[in-house]
C-alpha cells in the first residue's frame, strides 16, 4: 500500500509538471512600418558575406596591394593599430556584384574603425558597426 500510494503521487507531481493550464505564448501579428519611413526597396540591403576559401582568396589579393598597403602605412602613421587578416570581413553585393572589404583598426582612443575598400579601391574609414 505504501509503494501504492508513492507511485500515485509520484505520477500526480509528474503530471502537474508536464500538464499546465492557461495561455500559451502566441507570436504578435506582423505589423506594418509606420507611415513616413523609408522602405526597404534601396537595394542596399542585398549582400552576402563571404567565407572561406573565396573569402581568404580576395583577403590575399588585397593584402599584397599597393593600395592596402599605402593606406595600412598612413592609418599606422596616424596612431591606427591593425587587427590582423582574420578579422577583416568581405562581402559580396549581389545586384551591382561589388567586392566590399572592411578592415578593422583600433585609434588611440580604443574606437574601433573600417577601412573600406571596393573592388581593391579604399573608399574611407568608418566607424565599425557594434551590432
Amino acid at each position: 500500500m505504501k509503494k501504492f500510494l508513492t507511485v500515485l503521487c509520484g505520477g500526480l507531481i509528474a503530471l502537474t509538471l508536464f500538464v499546465t493550464t492557461g495561455n500559451t505564448a502566441k507570436a504578435a501579428a506582423p505589423t506594418d512600418s509606420p507611415a513616413g519611413t523609408e522602405s526597404d526597396d534601396c537595394g542596399c540591403h542585398d549582400v552576402t558575406q563571404l567565407f572561406g576559401a573565396e573569402r581568404n582568396k580576395i583577403v590575399s589579393n588585397l593584402i599584397s596591394s599597393d593600395a592596402y598597403k599605402n593606406e595600412k602605412k598612413d592609418l599606422k602613421n596616424k596612431g591606427y593599430k591593425s587587427h590582423g587578416a582574420n578579422e577583416i570581413e568581405v562581402m559580396k553585393h549581389n545586384v551591382y556584384g561589388v567586392i566590399m572589404v572592411g578592415v578593422p583598426f583600433t585609434n588611440s582612443k580604443g574606437i574601433v574603425v573600417m577601412a573600406v575598400f571596393m573592388n581593391g579601391e579604399f573608399m574611407g574609414i568608418q566607424p565599425a558597426d557594434s551590432n
